[in-house]
């Protein structure tokens, strides 16, 4: 055993156990998890209340105690009546639970003499009684509904009931279609889980067994936003603890209707392929998990494939860093043009705007608007990074130099600059607003009270040096443009970040994206470095998510006494994808202190 201690960092590797030296590999054992609900984002109480006010509108409900059975375990619960029907609301967190739930309910009727009616299994009756049992999917979680209904005959009661329960009942995305209707694969159900020491826990619905017409074992589990990257996270780690290693790119993007891709992985060892894949769908987080034979794994995850690959025609070359241009090949979700549009529909609730020519400077930009307001001349700019924005201010500067304005700004802000002119002043800024950066530039009178330009920046969004907040990137990272050194060119990004980092002393690129655009990029780089001859057999262990970012997925590959590590996160609307390169424990310590 060799120990390495570097920067603090105490990393042992062992000569004769590298997974990328051909070790065997086991099947890693467990259970698997999201970390404890946080309960401000998804509290059990709003899926008990958005029931009560859909039922509210049409009947009159009042909370009382009921004479129904109360099944236990419950995370949140309501009873009471809705006109002359006693009911009663109980949330759990999964359809499991429901249904265990539900059995109970049922279970309980039953020794009690009620035998099962009409209305396909979820009513009961005896006597002048009937009872509705069932549970649905709501905002999260699962509702058991019992309702109780006495006098009449059996065919009134079940009508009465059959119309309490369309006040209940919602139609749109749920779990059991996430694994139903969105799934393009037939499972025929087995637990094989079970047996190889798998468990998984905290999922909304599961759905496990063998994919129909191969000896692929498959477990499919939906969880809610961002817990189910949490237990994709562990699962990758698990694989590479135990010796599994990633040296091909298996091409899996799906973006259809219902979601897209977030990130997949695809390990071998010991002749068999395992696939794991976390995805987007119906606004919920579905984790797929695939055991089996190289070649059936392969076969079967082109069936999960939609379209809108954005590795499709990507070319890279190198022996050590792949040299190409990166770049997302979807589209920003807002036009250039629609945020100068956007911007002026607010502004014109509390200004009297006029479109007219202005005594300022024209400069390059991706859309541009002139006009007025009162002693105000302004122009608004639309870029698609600080870097483009940057040049065109450079631009604007020289002009307006050499049209005798004088530059009054002490330089310390890099983004805004002030001059003056005789009796005006001349004032330019930026904001990132709706995946773009917009100028700001106004000219007025020195002594005018308009509060135009001071209304436009307290209304925007974040400055280019607040994007990097979540982090002391801005301190730790010291500029340097490696990236052009290596032949790696990266387009479309919003905010770019490079150089050494301190801590470790790898080298770094921070690159900021329009949400889901960065993924198309990191998904290019996998498959990039895959293609080159890296390979990924290490982890580097980060928390999930901080209070400002949040882990979607990340990778270190090796090659020849070197490391990458590439990592893809969600900042606000925004995608971070951070990429670091030199020797392994200089790596994997500057990964870490991206985080701190």
């Amino acid at each position: 055993m060799i120990e390495t201690v570097h920067e603090g960092v105490d990393e042992r590797i062992s000569e004769n156990t590298s997974p990328l030296e051909g070790a065997k590999a086991t099947s890693p054992t467990g259970t698997f998890g999201p970390k404890p609900f946080e309960w401000f984002s998804y509290s059990p109480k709003y899926a008990v209340l958005d029931v009560i006010s859909r039922i509210s509108k049409r009947y009159n409900v009042t909370e009382s105690p009921a004479n129904i059975p109360l099944p236990p375990g419950s995370l949140s619960s309501f009873t009471g009546t809705a006109n002359d029907t006693e009911f009663g609301l109980f949330v759990y967190p999964n359809s499991t639970a429901a249904r265990e739930a539900m059995e109970y309910v049922v279970e309980t009727l039953r020794e009690n003499g009620f035998q099962q009616g009409g209305g396909g299994g979820a009513f009961w009756e005896r006597g002048n009684e009937s009872y509705t049992v069932f549970y649905t999917y709501e905002r999260y979680f699962y509702v058991l509904f019992v309702a109780r209904i006495a006098g009449g005959s059996a065919e009134e009661r079940t009508a009465r009931l059959s119309e309490f329960v369309w006040s209940v009942i919602t139609v749109g995305p749920s779990p059991g279609k996430v694994l139903g209707l969105f799934l393009p694969l037939k499972v025929i159900e087995g637990n094989w889980s079970e047996g190889r020491g798998l468990g998984f826990s905290g999922y909304l619905e599961a759905l496990e067994g063998t994919v129909e017409g191969t000896n692929v074992s498959a477990v499919f589990l939906v969880y809610r936003p961002r817990e189910g990257r949490d237990v994709y996270l562990q699962l990758k780690k698990a694989f590479l603890d135990n010796g599994w290693v990633e040296r091909e790119y298996v091409n899996t993007y799906t973006r259809n209707p219902a979601g897209h891709l977030m990130t997949s992985d695809y390990f071998e060892a010991n002749g068999s392929g395992v696939y794991i894949e976390l995805a987007d769908v119906a606004g919920m987080e579905r984790l797929t998990l695939l055991f089996g034979d190289e070649s059936e794994i392969k076969e079967t995850v082109r069936e999960l494939r939609g379209w809108g690959d954005p590795t499709k025609g990507l070319s890279v070359e190198g022996n050590g860093l792949p040299r190409g241009t990166f770049r997302p090949v979807s589209e920003r979700g807002v036009r250039p043009e629609t945020v100068i549009s956007m911007v002026l529909d607010d502004l014109r609730k509390d200004f009297n705007i006029t479109t007219d020519f202005v005594d300022i400077p024209e400069v390059p930009a991706a859309a541009g608007y002139t006009g007025r307001t009162g002693d105000v001349e302004f122009m608004l700019l639309v870029y698609p990074n600080a870097t483009a924005y940057l040049t065109a201010l450079d631009e604007l500067t020289e002009k307006l130099l050499a049209e005798g304005w004088e530059r009054t700004d002490d330089g310390r802000e890099p983004y805004a600059r002030t001059f003056a002119r005789d009796s005006d002043t001349l004032t330019a800024f930026v904001q990132y607003r709706y995946n773009h950066y917009l100028a700001i530039i106004v000219k007025k009178p020195k002594y005018s009270t308009s509060d135009f330009f001071w209304h436009v920046v307290s209304t925007g969004g974040a400055s280019p040096g607040e994007l990097l907040s979540f982090s002391k990137l801005r301190n730790d990272v010291k500029p340097w443009n490696w990236t052009a050194e290596q032949g790696l060119r990266f387009n479309g990004y919003i905010y770019k970040l490079e150089g050494n980092v301190s801590s470790g002393g790898a080298r770094a690129v921070v690159l900021f994206y329009p949400h889901d655009l960065g993924r198309e990029v990191y998904l290019q780089l996998k498959k990039a470095f895959l293609e080159t001859g890296w390979a990924e057999g290490d982890y580097v262990k980060l928390p999930s998510h901080d209070e400002r970012r949040h882990l979607v997925a990340n990778d270190l590959f090796e090659k020849n006494g070197k490391a990458v590590y590439i990592e893809i996160s969600t900042y606000r609307d925004m995608d971070v994808l951070i990429l670091l390169y030199g020797d392994k424990l200089g790596v994997k310590t500057s990964a870490r202190a991206m985080w701190k």
